[in-house]
C-alpha cells in the first residue's frame, strides 16, 4: 500500500474515534444499555411470585402448581428431588420423605410457607436456603436456570422507597 494511503487510512481511523469520542455525552458512562429486569427496568411477569411460575403447562403435559405437587408430596416426595433438598438443609434437621399437610388453596404462598420454613427453623429446610439451591443450582438441568433465566425478581420485588427486597407472595388462581 502506498504511504499515502496507510496515512489518509491512519488519519480516517483517528478521526472517526475522535468523532465518536466527542458525540458521547460528557459523564456518562459508556456501555450497552442496561438489561432489562422484570419489575425494574421490564414488565413484570409474575407480580404473585411462585404461584405465577407454577402453573399448569399444557404443551408440555405438566402440572406444576403448587397444590398439585403438595398434594402428591403429601403421599411421598421422590427421591431425586430429597437428595436435591438435602445440601440446602441444616443437618439437625431430619428429612422423612414426605410433606405434612397443608392445604394451598386461598393460602399466600410461599407467605403461609414461613410459618414453618423459617429462617431459624429446627423442624423444616429454611425456605429461601432450600428455594435458591432448588432454583439456582444444577446449570443447564434446572428448569429455572434455562426457562427463567434465574431471575431474582421472579420471586423477589425490590421496594424502591426503601431498597429493601421483599419476597412475593399470592394466592394461586382457581
Amino acid at each position: 500500500m502506498p504511504r499515502i494511503l496507510r496515512f489518509l487510512s491512519c488519519f480516517a481511523f483517528i478521526a472517526a474515534a475522535g468523532a465518536a469520542i466527542a458525540a458521547a455525552p460528557a459523564g456518562e458512562p459508556q456501555g450497552p444499555p442496561p438489561r432489562p429486569i422484570p419489575g425494574l427496568t421490564a414488565p413484570d411477569q409474575f407480580p404473585r411470585g411462585c404461584v405465577d411460575c407454577h402453573v399448569v403447562i399444557p404443551d408440555r403435559k405438566m402440572d406444576v402448581r403448587l397444590s398439585t405437587l403438595m398434594r402428591q408430596w403429601q403421599d411421598k416426595v421422590e427421591p431425586a428431588l430429597l437428595e436435591r433438598v438435602r445440601p440446602f438443609t441444616p443437618g439437625e434437621i431430619a428429612l422423612k420423605g414426605k410433606h405434612p399437610k397443608f392445604e394451598v388453596a386461598g393460602a399466600e404462598v410461599p407467605k403461609a410457607c414461613l410459618t414453618c420454613h423459617a429462617r431459624t427453623s429446627k423442624a423444616a429446610p429454611p425456605l429461601g436456603r432450600m428455594l435458591h439451591g432448588l432454583h439456582l443450582v444444577g446449570g443447564e438441568k434446572n428448569h429455572f436456570l434455562t426457562q427463567f433465566q434465574g431471575e431474582c425478581t421472579h420471586c423477589h420485588r425490590l421496594e424502591t422507597a426503601t431498597g429493601n427486597w421483599v419476597l412475593k407472595s399470592g394466592a394461586e388462581p382457581k
